[in-house]
């Protein structure tokens, strides 16, 4: 049997006046129970309707290289129609979870990701669509008006 597991994250901040991050965590509760915690805080006042996200899904291979996804998502259109089946898949592994789930703008309040589970993500990658056993990383750059503020990378290792 197939088994995630969380074992970092790190959360990167270019500009602290758009964004920063408050809480990036994993916390193993027991040795059954991993989740990851994230809130990014928004201390800018005027809104935001200009956001883009670029995700690649990394696997360790004497290094990590791309593999399977590499794509940039224009975030205000896409919460708009959400007819895309890749980002809705990759959407929905976060979803339940977050507070990120309204159309544009943003403006200053708190983004979070609440206790996502490993086994959340065990089901969506190991049944759903499943993906070879290797270490890997989900690796997300976030721009507001094509400036780089944010880069959020999940580390994972599949058994």
């Amino acid at each position: 049997m197939t088994k995630v597991d969380f074992y970092n994250v790190e959360c990167t901040v270019s500009d602290p006046s758009y964004v920063y991050f408050d809480t990036c965590i994993i916390k193993a509760v027991n040795r059954t129970y991993k989740y990851f915690t994230m809130i990014a805080k928004f201390p800018r006042r005027q809104p935001v309707d200009n956001i883009s996200m670029t995700f690649a899904l990394l696997r360790r291979a004497n290094g990590y290289k791309p593999f399977l996804y590499n794509f940039t998502v224009d975030c205000c259109k896409y919460m708009k129609k959400r007819n895309n089946p890749v980002i809705n898949y990759f959407h929905s592994w976060f979803e339940k979870y977050s507070t990120i789930n309204r159309t544009c703008p943003y403006a200053a309040h708190d983004e979070v990701v609440d206790k996502l589970p490993v086994s959340h993500i065990n089901r969506m990658t190991t049944e759903i669509l499943p993906v070879p056993q290797g270490q890997y990383v989900f690796h997300t750059s976030w721009y507001f008006y094509n400036t780089k503020i944010a880069i959020v990378k999940l580390f994972v290792q599949i058994m």
